[in-house]
C-alpha cells in the first residue's frame, strides 16, 4: 500500500521523526513532508496546486499544543480550498495523548476528520489511518 502523500504537523520532533521512519522503512510512502507548526503547513498549502498532487494526502496532526492545533488546522486548510475553488482530496487523521469528551464531539462533527487516534502511534494506526 503506498499513497501519494503524508503530511505530519507536530510540534515535537521526536514523534514527528519516529512517525517519519515507521512510514519510510514499510515502505507506505516516499513522499513524506514533516511541518512542525500550522503555518507551515498552510504555507505549503498555498503552493500545491491540483496538477501537482495526485491521490489523496494524508494529514498527521497533533488535535491541540501552541504550535500545532489541528481543529485550527482542518477549519483553515477547508476555508482556503473553499476560496480556491481546489478539490484536493485530503484526509486528516488527529493525534494526542489525551483525549476530552468534547474531542471526541468534534470528531463526529467534523467531516473531513477521518481517525482519531492515541500517541504514541504505533505502525498498525499508522496503516488504519492510511486505509481511508
Amino acid at each position: 500500500m503506498k499513497t501519494s502523500k503524508i503530511w505530519i504537523i507536530d510540534d515535537n520532533p521526536i514523534d514527528s521523526y519516529i512517525v517519519k521512519t515507521m512510514l519510510e522503512l514499510n515502505e507506505l510512502s516516499k513522499d513524506i513532508h514533516v511541518f512542525s507548526n500550522n503555518k507551515e503547513a498552510l504555507d505549503s498549502l498555498e503552493e500545491l496546486n491540483e496538477d501537482n498532487s495526485d491521490g489523496p494526502i494524508h494529514i498527521i496532526t497533533e488535535n491541540k499544543t501552541n504550535a500545532v492545533n489541528g481543529w485550527k488546522l482542518i477549519k483553515k486548510m477547508s476555508n482556503k480550498f473553499y476560496e480556491k475553488k481546489q478539490k484536493f482530496n485530503l484526509k486528516f487523521h488527529m493525534t494526542s495523548e489525551k483525549y476530552t469528551e468534547d474531542d471526541f464531539e468534534k470528531f463526529e462533527k467534523t467531516d473531513p476528520l477521518c481517525s482519531i487516534n492515541k500517541k504514541p502511534l504505533r505502525l498498525d494506526h499508522l496503516i488504519n489511518m492510511l486505509q481511508y
